[in-house]
């Protein structure tokens, strides 16, 4: 077998599998750096792994390299992809220890491939490349946003199912490495072989157990979301029977003040007559205090953001529900709204003034929930973990820190752009 004869080429090998299945984890990873610190830490870890590779199998050789790799190798790559990602421990532990599951099935298939038919290390490496290649776009393309959003929504139960990939990947290692190597192993072959189909059936019942509590948790918060519309239009119709109310008071003041108006203008006092118009109209041109809820922070961003919606001429439909206690901090949910409301006056100004529309909702029963709708035209693009994306330099800084708010207090939020409308829904 050439790589028990080839130390360097070994050590290259390993280095290569090890970089790879780090794209895999990557692939369905979203990280909380940029992609220039990510790539600059990866490189010092393959480095690290070049070194420590190179100083086993010289010393020991490349069996007990193998033996001990799941720690030496494998460990500080998911503590690495850990640290640098926006997952939780349990699910980035899950992510990873099944992408080195994968991965070992992969690169152990290939060499016993490649040992039976050519035993050729450049063939080896080929089919390396091209296989974890293929594996890391097919991942990356059709993959990561299901998983994202899967873990998104799904929040409990991770610890569990980190588990079997750990117990899978600790029994396929055993098999494949005792008592001797797996490529002088028939048996041991076999028996590799022979768990992988035990392997698809458990991860399709994994994924199908989460996909059931991906569908129940989205039902949830679409249920929450008809509470809200149902709320808004209770409230709507409060404030018509207000309105009403307001207008048969406006219409009973009226008659008593042109009863004045013309008793006065019957006594010919016009002078007094013009003095009591022109102290009504000044009444009328008194700008209304709006006041959207208790907290001054909120009132004051809300007040000043929708103001320049009116400013804008954009019609507004506003029903804010803010409790005096907030999950949150309310300096934090303050930079939300003018975030979105921000977004929202941008993305109406490019419209007629016909068709300039904010809906601005907020409530805090049954949870605190937010949804802000616009208008818009043209065409929004999403990443492939939903988040809309912004063509022009200097944009998309406000999505951004409203995806990271939720990140950091564990919030659900989702952005979509349908039929004209795009919609910010955000609920804790």
């Amino acid at each position: 077998m050439f790589i028990e004869n080839n130390d360097l080429y070994f050590t290259f090998r390993i280095v290569v599998i090890t970089m790879s299945t780090l794209g895999m984890m990557c692939s369905t990873t979203e990280f909380k750096y940029s992609s220039k610190k990510v790539a600059h830490i990866f490189s010092l870890y393959a480095l690290y792994v070049l070194l420590s590779t190179g100083a086993l199998v010289y010393f020991f050789g490349y069996l007990v390299f193998l033996r001990v790799s799941l720690i030496t190798i494998s460990f500080p790559g998911i503590l690495l992809s850990y640290r640098l990602s926006s997952n939780g421990p349990a699910r980035a532990l899950f992510n990873s220890l099944t992408q080195i599951l994968f991965s070992l099935y992969c690169c152990l298939t290939i060499m016993i491939m490649n040992t039976s038919l050519w035993n050729r290390a450049l063939v080896d490496l080929i089919l390396l490349i091209v296989t974890f290649v293929l594996i890391i776009l097919i991942e990356y393309r059709f993959l990561r946003r299901p998983f994202l959003r899967l873990s998104a929504i799904v929040k409990r139960g991770w610890g569990i199912l980190s588990l079997i990939p750990c117990s899978l990947l600790v029994l396929a290692t055993a098999i494949a490495l005792y008592p001797v190597y797996i490529a002088k192993n028939s048996s041991g072959i076999v028996l590799f072989y022979l768990l992988a189909p035990i392997i698809v059936i458990i991860y399709f019942t994994i994924f199908q157990n989460l996909y059931i509590q991906y569908q129940f948790q989205l039902s949830n918060h679409n249920m929450e979301i008809l509470e809200l519309q149902v709320d808004n239009l209770k409230e709507k119709l409060s404030e018509n029977e207000e309105a009403a109310e307001t207008a048969r008071i406006e219409r009973h003041d009226a008659r008593h003040r042109f009863q004045t108006i013309a008793c006065l203008l019957e006594n010919n006092d016009s002078d007094a007559a013009l003095a009591y118009i022109h102290a009504a109209l000044e009444q009328l041109h008194e700008p209304d205090q709006m006041c959207y809820c208790s907290n001054p922070v909120l009132n004051a961003v809300l007040s000043s953001y929708l103001g320049q919606a009116k400013n804008e001429h954009i019609h507004l439909e506003t029903h804010i529900s803010i409790p005096d206690s907030l999950p949150v901090d309310d300096m934090e949910f303050s930079i939300v709204f003018a975030n979105a409301l921000e977004n929202a006056i941008t993305a109406c100004r490019r419209l007629p003034k016909e068709n300039r529309k904010i809906i601005c909702r907020c409530i805090h029963k049954p949870r605190l929930m937010l949804k802000i709708s616009n208008s818009y035209a043209g065409t929004v693009t999403f990443s492939e973990d939903g988040v809309p994306l912004s063509g022009e330099t200097g944009h998309g800084i406000g999505t951004r820190s409203i995806t990271a708010f939720c990140k950091k207090h564990d919030a659900f939020y989702n952005f979509t752009a349908e039929n004209g409308w795009f919609t910010l829904t955000i609920a804790f």
